[in-house]
């Protein structure tokens, strides 16, 4: 049974740090399982028992195992939005959610084909819709407004650090063990929490019983956030960010192995293929495929793309699918970045920016005085972000890595005071609602979408080509922030 109290919290509720802590925890798994996928992607498009690497459709198909993550937690975020609303208990709802999720995530590493992937990450979308508009709903519960800003800040650090040590455990494990099915058995851990959830005590919510019995039904919702400017501009804004930040975090660390990696086959590399040195753990290439590599072998350094064509020119697809992984690793040259690394790096990024992008933003939304202010730090932000997100794409690295640092910190910057302009803005029966709906529209419209599309471009040209079309969106979200915050201000007071 959940406990309910009459009007906002005047102060921090009882048991309110402990569950934020919580709350947080499982946050960073959240964000781990997303990145894990993103930091392997490089591994699968390699894995014939998954891909073929002559399939015209491969980066369609590996952006789909983001985008099929996404559209079951957007389905059913706003069912559990409702639910909530109703007063259903939430320590027991996420508990559900990241057993699910938990079980579904760590599932992935025994798929054997693409479409046994393809559904496990359907039911990790599934576990993370049950748990993302509850924690939101509950923080902006359990602390007064006063507190509310940084106790979001706090929660919603977890998406940078998670994301990052998605990164770099997807990458460091999968390179440890030479499989990316590894990666994803970590995140097995998360079923700790979720039990944990089951014997949390339910907290108060800031409405009377009668409040809740006469709470708005769902198009009653939806109307009113349809006419909250703050709220839609917050959210267009959003999703137009997410479709960036989605989109290219996916597809970063193949970008970069494909950009900077070199591939050399020559008499040593077949011959070491025909006899693999008892470290690597593998079997030898059969004596046809080695008879056939044998007149590649030309010495010749090629990029990945340019690779994978010289060998399409004497193997057969089932050649390809069956041994081109092997091939790929043993051709690399020794300047070539490792996954690991790529992933270890991005992730190292992620956080760094991500923190200072949050804590920066969160205190300039307190400190400056500006009508709308939390508006404008995160709009500009985002502007600030574009020529540091060009950069990225055209500058040699190690330089690049610091303008994706830059681009990193504009980006994030939305993500403590966004949330807190969501939660403002909207009465508590709402909320959890209203944070559902923000959830399926930036991802319907976001970060659904972006990762296929970038790999149906990068299928038909290059991934620095898809990247460049879709930096467009920064400047989308810049504009829609800046527009909206003349309407923040009246929109607050409404809702306190």
């Amino acid at each position: 049974m959940h406990i309910e109290t009459q009007g906002s919290p005047q102060a921090t509720v009882p048991g309110a740090r402990a569950a934020l802590a919580l709350l947080v925890c499982i946050n960073l798994f959240n964000y781990i399982d997303r990145q894990i996928l993103s930091a392997v992607l490089s591994r699968l498009q390699l894995d014939g028992t998954l891909f073929s690497p002559t399939d015209a459709w491969l980066q369609v198909k590996l952006g789909a195992l983001t985008s099929a993550f996404l559209v079951a937690y957007m389905v059913f975020s706003p069912l559990v939005g409702w639910l909530d609303g109703r007063g259903y208990r939430r320590w027991v709802i996420l508990g559900l959610g990241v057993s699910v999720w938990s079980i579904a995530s760590g599932s992935s590493g025994f798929a054997s084909g693409y479409w046994m992937l393809f559904f496990t990450r359907c039911l990790v979308g599934v576990g993370e819709g049950a748990y993302g508009p509850v924690a939101s709903a509950m923080i902006a519960d359990m602390f007064s407004k006063k507190g509310r800003a940084t106790a979001l800040a706090v929660f919603n650090m977890a998406i940078p650090v998670g994301s990052a040590m998605g990164f770099v455990i997807g990458g460091q494990v999968a390179d440890a063990f030479n499989d990316w099915r590894h990666a994803f058995w970590v995140t097995f851990a998360g079923l700790g929490l979720g039990l944990w959830c089951f014997f949390k005590k339910e907290l108060p919510r800031p409405t009377t019983a009668a409040q809740r019995a006469e709470a708005p039904n769902y198009w009653e919702v939806l109307k009113k956030l349809w006419q909250n400017k703050s709220f839609f501009y917050c959210c267009a804004g959003m999703t137009a960010i997410t479709f960036v930040l989605g989109g290219v975090a996916a597809w970063v660390p193949t970008y970069v192995f494909q950009r900077e990696a070199r591939f050399t086959l020559n008499a040593e590399i077949v011959a070491k293929l025909a006899n693999p040195p008892a470290e690597e753990r593998r079997l030898p290439l059969p004596e046809d495929v080695i008879a056939t590599l044998q007149p590649l072998a030309d010495g010749q350094e090629r990029d990945l793309p340019a690779f994978k064509q010289h060998l399409k020119g004497s193997l057969n697809d089932e050649t390809m699918r069956a041994h081109f992984e092997p091939i790929t690793y043993s051709a690399a040259t020794a300047a070539s970045p490792k996954h690991g690394t790529i992933s270890t790096i991005f992730g190292g990024i992620i956080v760094i920016g991500g923190f200072l992008a949050t804590l920066l933003a969160t205190w300039l939304g307190e400190k400056v005085k500006w009508r709308g202010a939390y508006f404008w730090v995160i709009g500009l932000g985002a502007l600030a972000a574009l020529p540091a997100f060009l950069a990225f794409l055209y500058m040699p690295l190690p330089w690049g890595w610091f303008a994706a640092f830059l681009a990193i910190v504009g980006m994030f910057m939305h993500v403590g005071p966004g949330n807190t302009i969501l939660a403002n803005v909207v009465t508590s029966d709402m909320r959890a609602t209203a944070f559902a709906i923000n959830i399926l529209v930036i991802h319907a419209l976001g970060d659904v979408i972006s990762p296929p599309l970038i790999g149906f471009v990068a299928d038909r040209s290059n991934l620095q080509t898809a990247f460049l079309a879709t930096s467009g969106m920064i400047l989308v979200s810049g504009l829609l922030w800046c527009y909206g915050a003349k309407y923040l201000d009246e929109d607050t007071a409404k809702a306190a």
